[in-house]
């Protein structure tokens, strides 16, 4: 009796495998809309909802969130590009300027070619635990050389230029001459960014974060119930299953990272001593942008007490953000966070550790606004810790 039931539900509803689709998006106008997104073309997103079908441009689109069906666990080594896309991959071998990778969130594709211009950092095994994470992020973002550095795996570090590497040996140039070393004893490399090229182009493109936390922006991208195709910043033709793709935001449109911009203005005021520096999608450790645990692809990092001043001329029809404190943050942490437009208060709300959550700032309206200031203010604490995170603040811009 129990199968026939089983089996009645099956007919009715299909697969046990299959579920519908909740994707979400969210569109420059500031309304939700959430249904199954069923294809992407043209530069158009196609949303089947319960009432028909949806057409949105991608240009008045601000993020897709996908209901992705097979999330994976980060594998595998991780490529980060100077553009701040990260790849994560099986790192075979370089050859023709290029590294030679294997995306892992895509087995299925062919091995991709990832011009060395482009590259900032490679790292052969990418470490699972968020602490060591973020060490490593923040060691590259403090890390200051005009040359390639070398990492062993013994915490040593080899200094030179650059030559090849396959899977047994890594080779370089260094004051010693040509030198090769076993390609097992390398950890990672960073490239010299005196040398890094990868221009970034103003017209519509996409930022696609796949389901094992990799994210590569692209110039072209299709979309059908069974898979995505694109072509990458740096010349890849990538194509992949659907279900491998957790997000989608369209850049060059109506929305404008607030992290992409540089503020006219920054100011710190020292509780007693001391100085601290806002940062660019980092936290303001240089660590990752994490609040509430997730970590967040566009966002800026402060600490108390601080503000930043961004010139609007007008052009702009609203503003979104969320804010957290950092996760990195201990329990003594607090701070009050203010947002004012034109030399007015718009949005003022204390945050405290306890509260381990990201809060969504409503909507603000910047129709004819000339400033928009961004203030991080001391807490019931003094300044302990107060480490807080704009997560990705967009500007909206005039239709």
């Amino acid at each position: 009796m129990r199968l026939s039931v089983a089996l009645c539900l099956i007919l009715l509803f299909g697969s046990v495998s299959e579920r519908l689709q909740a994707d979400t998006l969210r569109t420059a106008s500031g309304k939700n809309l959430t249904g199954d997104l069923i294809q992407i073309e043209q530069n158009l997103f196609k949303l089947q909802k319960k009432a028909g079908i949806e057409v949105i441009p991608a240009a008045e689109t601000i993020r897709v969130q996908l209901d992705s069906v097979d999330a994976l666990p980060a594998r595998g080594g991780l490529l980060i590009l100077a553009n701040g896309d990260r790849l994560h991959a099986e790192i075979l071998r370089a050859a023709e300027e290029a590294l030679v990778i294997r995306l892992t969130a895509c087995p299925a594709l062919d091995e991709l070619k990832v011009p060395l211009e482009t590259v900032k950092a490679a790292y052969f095994r990418w470490p699972t635990a968020t602490p060591a994470k973020a060490r490593l992020i923040r060691h590259l973002e403090q890390t200051v050389k005009n040359s390639d550095l070398f990492y062993l795996k013994n915490g040593d570090y080899l200094e030179g230029e650059f030559l090849g590497f396959d899977t047994k040996g890594f080779q370089f140039d260094s004051a010693a001459g040509e030198t090769t070393v076993p390609r097992d004893g390398i950890a990672y490399f960073y490239f010299n960014p005196e040398l890094i090229n990868f221009p970034q182009p103003d017209q519509l493109r996409y930022q696609l974060q796949l389901t094992d936390g990799s994210r590569v922006t692209v110039s072209t991208l299709t979309l059908d119930p069974k898979e995505f195709r694109a072509r990458t910043l740096f010349g890849a033709e990538i194509h992949c299953e659907r279900n491998r793709l957790a997000a989608v935001i369209p850049l060059g449109g109506r929305v404008v990272p607030l992290a992409q911009l540089d503020p006219a203005e920054y100011q710190y005021t020292p509780y007693l001593s001391g100085q601290w520096k806002w940062h660019r999608n980092r936290n303001v450790l240089s660590g990752p942008l994490i609040s509430g645990g997730q970590e967040f692809d566009s966002g800026l990092g402060m600490h108390s007490a601080a503000e930043l001043r961004y010139p609007l001329a007008g052009e702009y029809a609203a503003f979104e953000t969320q804010v957290g404190l950092d996760d990195t943050v201990g329990e003594r942490a607090a701070v009050e966070v203010q947002i004012e437009v034109d030399g007015k208060p718009v949005f003022q709300r204390e945050f405290v550790r306890n509260e381990r959550q990201v809060f969504n700032v409503p909507r603000i309206n910047l129709t004819g606004a000339q400033q928009l200031v961004l203030k991080v203010n001391f807490g019931k604490n003094a300044d302990f810790e107060d480490h807080l995170n704009w997560c990705r603040p967009v500007l909206i811009k005039k239709p």
